[in-house]
């Protein structure tokens, strides 16, 4: 396990994160759930292509977040609501 990283939040992060989530408990418990583990072990997302940019979905909330990271810190970049899967 590496350093603890800083973890911070994007501007459009919360903006976003306000415009999709009427649940907001729920939203708040997968974010801050991420925002842990993401601290201590960034590498666990999926990575996407060749850029710097990681992403990782909710289980108990249909969301997508997406982060990049350096040996100090975790920005959480975008979040979004993920399409239900089809029947």
């Amino acid at each position: 396990m590496g350093n603890l990283r800083t973890v911070i939040r994007s501007k459009e992060f919360d903006q976003e994160l306000s415009a999709i989530e009427p649940d907001v408990k729920r939203a708040d418990e997968f974010i801050e759930g991420a925002e842990t583990i993401l601290s201590r072990e960034p590498e666990i997302g999926h990575k996407i292509g060749n850029s710097r940019v990681y992403f990782i979905a909710g289980w108990t909330v249909d969301l997508n977040l997406y982060y990049t990271f350096n040996e100090d810190e975790v920005i959480l970049l975008s979040i979004c609501k993920m399409a239900p899967p089809a029947p």
